[in-house]
């Protein structure tokens, strides 16, 4: 019975640490699409100078954006842009503070000067995310190991206690 408790142990030690690896890449990840997003949202309007609602309802059609739970809502009352927009990155839960606060500049930003003028505010929120992209990488690839090995020794230390 101990073994088996012990067994028990040492699987949930590895997969706690595996899981807090796992929030760490997930975090670059979602920085990852965000970029993306911008990136896309520049282009489009630089070619067709859509409105800001078309603009949102065609980039939340785009199957790559949809885990972007705040662009699903903010598209879906897209005709109450920019309050629809800020209320849905701050519903977000997903979002991490620093990012919401760098998409909240972005509502801000569309629709309200002229083109050049949005996208210079938009390549400027892009190098934010970048940066934080960059450190949310960084901070995967040094601390998931850790957030790994730390969960098997913890596990090693409880089975031993254990026994």
């Amino acid at each position: 019975m101990k073994l088996l408790g012990a067994g028990l142990l040492l699987c949930t030690g590895v997969l706690a640490g595996c899981a807090a690896a796992r929030r760490l890449e997930r975090r670059a990840a979602l920085l990852r699409l965000l970029r993306r997003l911008l990136t896309e949202m520049m282009q489009e309007l630089a070619d067709t100078l859509p409105l800001t609602a078309e603009l949102l309802k065609h980039l939340a059609a785009n199957p790559l954006f949809l885990p972007l739970q705040f662009l699903q809502e903010a598209a879906t009352e897209a005709d109450h842009f920019p309050q629809s927009w800020q209320n849905a990155v701050n519903r977000d839960t997903a979002l991490p503070a620093d990012a919401a606060s760098v998409l909240v500049t972005v509502g801000q930003t569309l629709g309200s000067m002229p083109l050049e003028g949005q996208l210079a505010a938009l390549r400027l929120c892009l190098e934010r995310l970048g940066t934080l992209q960059t450190e949310a990488e960084t901070r995967a690839a040094e601390k998931g190991n850790l957030c790994r090995s730390m969960g098997i020794l913890g596990a090693l230390f409880f089975t031993i206690l254990l026994l």
